[in-house]
């Protein structure tokens, strides 16, 4: 009898720690973590009816798609703006979330460069740099001073200076 009690007992302490661990998984839920992507628009989708679509060109020139959603936050200079600022060439900063279930990414908001800013974030297309404005390399105008004599060994572990003629010395490169 005391034994059936006690595998009762058992029982119900085991079945209540697993519903309590599954209601502690279910409240350790997390929010998605937010990424962040920097380039230039490609492109402004408006064709599909759930979200308006987004491809932004980072520095390495991938293209990475990101859906805007109604909640999307759009700012330039610290003011919100609609989507027709979001022009080809316009430098952006897009902060979004990545669905793994659905392998798309919905955008949380979008940062326009300011005009001013725009230019020293990327070069335009066309500056690509050029001969002239790469710096020469430093030619020195004078030979390389010859390294000085090497510090004296000691006797030990050094050849005498009188075994070794003169025409058989060398002299160290120079780092």
């Amino acid at each position: 009898m005391k034994s059936a009690v006690l595998r009762t007992a058992l029982g119900l302490a085991f079945v209540a720690a697993l519903s309590g661990a599954a209601v502690h998984a279910e409240e350790g839920v997390k929010a998605l973590p937010t990424l962040l992507i920097k380039g230039e628009v490609v492109s402004l989708d408006t064709n599909d009816p759930s979200a308006t679509l987004l491809t932004v060109k980072d520095r390495y020139g991938f293209e990475t798609p990101i859906y805007l959603m109604a909640e999307t936050k759009i700012s330039e200079s610290e003011q919100t703006v609609d989507t027709s600022k979001l022009t080809t060439g316009a430098a952006v900063e897009v902060e979004y979330n990545f669905d793994v279930n659905t392998a798309k990414r919905h955008a949380v908001s979008v940062k326009l460069a300011s005009a001013a800013a725009a230019p020293a974030a990327a070069p335009a297309e066309g500056a690509a740099a050029t001969p002239e404005a790469v710096p020469a390399p430093a030619v020195p105008s004078e030979p390389l001073a010859q390294p000085a004599t090497p510090a004296a060994a000691p006797e030990a572990s050094a050849p005498s200076a009188n075994s070794m003629s003169e025409e058989t010395k060398v002299t160290p490169p120079t780092p």
